[in-house]
């Protein structure tokens, strides 16, 4: 796949529902963030972290470098307001990184090892694509546990995304 403008979308889609995500979790009572709750992740708190370090690693694949990331459980901050900042520039990073390449650099295929051995090989386009997937997966995750604290989590799905970038005169989805 080379279609930028494609991938683009995903990604800027992404950063807003990361957006509009932490804009809810900051207005919880910070134990409802931390509180450890019955799945996978342990917590809102530890489920941000994990979507910031698989979003490091993958970026670190696809660069072909080391990640250094130990674990999947890695809590990168503590601090909700470090977290966030780390965020927002993580979501820069990744689209200034789409943004330099090119069409031919987006189907090179990256070989890549998971944190617990799994091997495999995917194109760029589709490190990209899984990202967003990714990102989407446990953002349902968090919602579960806004429901357990009896709050109402973000509304991020891609209709409210297009009605969001349209109000604001942003470029809109393809």
């Amino acid at each position: 796949m080379k279609d930028k403008v494609y991938l683009r979308s995903l990604l800027d889609y992404n950063a807003w529902a990361n957006a509009e995500l932490f804009r809810k979790v900051r207005a919880l009572p910070p134990e409802e963030v931390t509180k450890k709750r019955k799945t996978g992740l342990e917590s809102i708190h530890l489920s941000l972290n994990h979507l910031l370090a698989v979003d490091r690693i993958w970026l670190a694949h696809m660069q072909r470098r080391d990640h250094g990331i130990a674990e999947l459980r890695a809590r990168l901050y503590e601090d909700m307001d470090a977290l966030w900042q780390a965020r927002q520039e993580m979501d820069r990073t990744l689209v200034g990184y789409l943004d330099g390449l090119d069409g031919d650099a987006l189907e090179e295929v990256v070989d890549y090892t998971l944190i617990g051995g799994n091997t495999g090989s995917l194109s760029r386009a589709m490190c990209f694509t899984h990202l967003a997937i990714h990102g989407a997966y446990h953002r349902g995750w968090i919602a579960d546990m806004f429901g357990q604290a009896e709050a109402q989590p973000a509304q991020i799905d891609i209709p409210v995304y297009e009605r969001a970038i349209r109000a604001e005169g942003l470029r809109p989805l393809p």
